[in-house]
């Protein structure tokens, strides 16, 4: 890829501006709406507002109610709180600007990756409608910052690998302290959610594979060993410390002790902090619920079970959230992935685009389908931190196909079913008041019975 085609242009500039700017409004129209706790807001923004207020009073909770998941997204959420108070825009205007940034971030990163405008504005615009990431930039839930932190991370990752095969001194290390942005984004992600500690080793494989491919070696296992040995401890002393800091020093103030004390004894801080961490595995190990809104990680990406966040009736208006993903653009990205995925092994010289592609895709979505044999409570929003990488391949795809007038007349069409599919689907993802028969119109499956003890309905089923 030429320096031209990466050079960021004024078209790029207007591009990013304006589809941040068009994220940012309809994602922040009544976001107040509703003004009662939204689903997991049960959770979250109670947790943030006890950091914040310390009273059980005000936000009913008391401090032994901690959420099995890290406190950093928490701790975020506090900012509104402290900001605008506890009440929906305190508590959800964190989620907001951290979606509004994952646009801006993607948008960089398919510039980066695909060296194209077009390519870079179809995966930010495909991520600024996508219905699950604006539901989610909207509540008070820890997955869009997840989501913010991993881009972010595979962002920083690229653009230190730009900046080496650039010129710059490999010697200072581009893995080491000086340029170790990507971990600690990597960090923060599992700071939040532990699902972050997957992107950490996406990211690590990545800067590790591109080290090897920098040595000049003809021979593969030559390679490998020139590579690692140059990097590779580095690598791994950078890929623990930098990471596991952020991850430490995001309990602090959530988890009592001493810090003075012997690690050992009872009371010491950093007792207490493997006793959280001992809770939390074993929650997540051992979960067993049910819920009419699981779903099995294979339907996801069909999107065969969305969630209702919400479901209100008073007088005949409904209003409803429904997380869910836009059916052309998920179902696209399919084959999407499978040819990036076939290219990847038929070629000597894996691509940057398909290695953070297939990459960063694979190590979040491939993994739940091997939990799923021992977990069943799953749900569809567990995809949110993979999207922009579903919409990063179909833009991949996409930009070669823009050089014909037919490849260009598909695209457009894509975008616009996108685009007309969100729109109607605006009102269920707002809770924007509507009548039963607009409700039933955007129930486009209802094939919704269950089987005997289960409340989860076998077929497809969007009510």
């Amino acid at each position: 890829m030429t320096s031209e085609r990466l050079r960021w242009r004024r078209a790029d500039t207007v591009a990013v501006t304006l589809i941040t700017a068009t994220a940012a409004v309809v994602r922040a129209i009544h976001l107040t709406r509703p003004k009662t706790i939204v689903f997991d807001e049960f959770f979250y923004a109670r947790e943030a507002c006890f950091l914040v207020h310390r009273s059980q009073q005000v936000c009913g909770i008391g401090e032994g109610a901690i959420s099995p998941h890290p406190p950093l997204g928490k701790w975020l959420i506090t900012l509104g709180i402290r900001a605008f108070g506890y009440n929906p825009l305190g508590w959800r205007v964190s989620a907001l600007i951290a979606g509004i940034l994952t646009v801006s971030l993607l948008y960089m990163l398919a510039r980066m990756l695909l060296g194209s405008t077009l390519g870079a504005a179809m995966a930010a615009g495909l991520l600024a409608i996508d219905p699950l990431h604006f539901v989610h930039s909207r509540v008070a839930m820890l997955d869009v910052f997840v989501t913010l932190f991993i881009v972010l991370s595979f962002l920083l990752l690229v653009i230190d690998r730009d900046r080496v095969e650039g010129g710059a001194s490999a010697a200072r290390g581009w893995l080491g302290v000086r340029s170790r942005g990507w971990l600690l984004a990597a960090g923060a992600a599992a700071a939040t959610k532990w699902v972050g500690f997957l992107a950490l080793a996406a990211v690590a494989g990545l800067a590790a594979l591109w080290a090897v491919q920098r040595v000049t070696e003809r021979r593969w296992p030559a390679r490998i060993l020139s590579g690692l040995r140059a990097e590779g401890p580095i690598l791994l002393v950078a890929m623990v410390v930098a990471p596991l800091l952020i991850y430490v020093a995001s309990f602090l103030g959530r988890v009592d002790g001493s810090v003075l004390s012997w690690p050992w004894t009872r009371g010491s801080w950093v007792r207490n902090f493997l006793g959280v961490q001992k809770e939390m595995l074993r929650f997540h190990l051992v979960i067993e619920d049910v819920s009419p809104y699981t779903s099995p990680p294979w339907s996801w990406l069909l999107i065969k079970r969305p969630l209702v966040y919400l479901r209100e009736a008073s007088g005949g208006s409904h209003r409803e959230i429904l997380a869910i993903g836009i059916p052309v653009v998920w179902w696209a990205s399919l084959p999407a992935l499978v040819y990036l995925g076939i290219r990847a092994t038929s070629r000597r010289h894996l691509s940057a685009v398909t290695a953070v592609v297939i990459g960063g895709f694979a190590i979040l979505y491939v993994p739940w389908l091997a939990v799923t044999t021992e977990r069943s409570f799953t749900f569809l929003f567990y995809l949110l931190p993979a999207v922009p990488f579903m919409c990063l391949a179909l833009a991949a795809v996409a930009t070669p196909l823009a050089r014909s007038l037919i490849g260009r007349a598909a695209l457009a069409l894509l975008c616009a079913l996108a685009i007309a599919f969100f729109s109607f689907f605006y009102p269920v993802l707002t809770a924007t008041p509507i009548s039963k028969p607009a409700l039933e119109a955007r129930q486009w499956f209802d094939d919704c019975r269950v089987s005997p003890g289960s409340l989860a309905p076998n077929g497809w089923c969007w009510r």
